[in-house]
């Protein structure tokens, strides 16, 4: 039977164990050189995201940017047709009353002409 001393002293244990403990760093590396590459992933893929999302809020914004100017646009040729129909209803009201008291006007103008 081998001594404990002689197992640790063993020159095939101690090959063994320093090729497990170089195993083991290269495993480790490896485990560290992924968990980089997985937080670059990541991070790219919030990147694209954000990018995703800040596009979307901009069309969106443009949406509803253009539907504010065309209402507005709606809302003042409304207006304007108002106006532009209040007005000529108003021209319509004073050519009939024009209409209807130019003779009296005349006679009124032609009345103090031969008074003087």
């Amino acid at each position: 039977m081998r001594s404990i001393k002689n197992i640790f002293w063993d020159g095939n244990f101690m090959e063994k164990a320093i090729k497990k403990l170089i195993e083991i760093e290269h495993e480790a590396q490896r485990l560290v050189k992924e968990g980089y590459a997985q937080s670059e992933r990541i991070r790219q893929g919030t990147l694209e995201e954000l990018k995703k999302m800040e596009c979307n809020i901009n069309e969106m914004a443009n949406y509803k940017i253009e539907q504010l100017s065309r209402k507005s646009r709606l809302d003042a040729d409304e207006k304007i047709l108002k106006i532009k129909e209040s007005t000529e209803k108003r021209i319509r009201a004073l050519e009939d009353y024009v209409e209807n008291n130019r003779e009296t006007w005349e006679n009124q103008i032609f009345n103090r002409i031969l008074e003087r």
